[in-house]
């Protein structure tokens, strides 16, 4: 079996990145231009590493352990926004210093909003499900996830991504630029590893072996230390700290368990989606046109348009929470 060849790894694995930087930060509009060298210099060198390293860490884990279930991934893409701990401070101080609500120092709303919904669904899952369709013959991360991968799903998905933009976007003209510049980043990504025809080796052939696994790591490692540098002035005092490590045994607990039980259980038998350009393009101009229309009107609404989605974020992140402990428990 041809195996690639590290330059072509090295290419996935930007690519892989470049894609939860897009749906976690350019959708949030917490970095709206992370792939241009002036506008963007903290993007490239900072946001875009640090998801890139982080998907690539957690898919490798995965696929290497387990499978792509929908509890392993949504298990994997919550201990990803546990990032917003150390390296960021955002669980501690929160969005707003004080967060509106704190337990034991940690901000719940923001715990709920960043660990159990935004990173594990447009961090981890999106990217992962797009990776695997877009520019590998596998499909596998798609099985619990079939009927939101095509029409209806997908425009839905479009339209709250676009109004969660708009929140953020100073106007419409931005809300255009920053939309129309990133996804055209992202688009060339994908035409040119497709171009080349690479989308023909699987995930585990394209992510990292178990000795670039370490460099990886060990690189993760470093980006915490970096961050935290930064970060200390929102560290909290030892009551922050032991919830926030009380929270990462248990996710790491749960983790290991979902990975044991993905190994044992077959994937379901379905039809895998296709990619298409025309479902590329349609789902991105739904995007970008939702943005742009909204950021239009939101002006004095924006405080509430917020602290709606973001309550709604939190709720949703409690019902995937659920759902992934009731698949992974559950008896065959």
């Amino acid at each position: 079996m041809e195996n690639p060849t590290f330059k072509t790894k090295l290419l996935f694995w930007v690519t892989l990145g470049v894609f939860p930087t897009f749906f976690a930060e350019v959708i949030s509009g917490s970095t709206p231009f992370p792939f241009l060298p002036i506008l963007g210099i903290w993007g490239m060198v900072m946001v875009t590493p640090l998801y890139a390293i982080h998907i690539l860490v957690f898919a490798y884990l995965v696929y290497r352990y387990g499978k792509p279930r929908f509890h392993t991934l949504f298990l994997a893409g919550a201990l990803f926004g546990m990032y917003e701990a150390y390296a960021t401070g955002v669980l501690w101080a929160g969005w707003s210093e004080p967060p509106p609500i704190l337990l034991s120092e940690v901000g719940v709303i923001e715990t709920l909003v960043l660990v159990l919904f935004w990173h594990p669904v447009f961090a981890f899952i999106i990217p992962i499900v797009l990776g695997e369709v877009a520019l590998t013959r596998d499909t596998g991360s798609t099985n619990d996830v079939a009927r939101l991968t095509t029409g209806k799903p997908l425009i839905i998905l479009a339209v709250v991504a676009g109004l969660f933009q708009s929140i953020n976007m100073p106007s419409a003209a931005m809300a255009l630029a920053v939309g129309v510049v990133n996804i055209t980043v992202v688009a060339v990504f994908i035409f040119l590893w497709r171009k080349r025809g690479l989308d023909h080796f699987s995930m585990q052939q394209l992510l990292p072996n178990k000795a670039q696994f370490r460099w990886i790591l060990g690189v993760m490692v470093l980006q915490y230390v970096f961050l935290g540098t930064i970060s200390t002035s929102k560290y909290p005092g030892a009551a922050g700290h032991i919830a926030v490590l009380v929270l990462y045994v248990v996710l790491t607990l749960l983790f290991i368990k979902s990975l044991k039980t993905s190994r044992r259980t077959p994937l379901p038998a379905i039809t895998p989606p296709t990619y298409r350009w025309r479902s590329f393009f349609t789902v991105s101009a739904v995007f970008v046109s939702t943005s742009v229309i909204l950021s239009t009107f939101i002006g004095a609404l924006q405080p509430f348009a917020a602290i709606t989605v973001l309550l709604s974020y939190a709720v949703l992140g409690v019902g995937l929470f659920a759902i992934a402990l009731r698949q992974m428990f559950r008896r065959n």
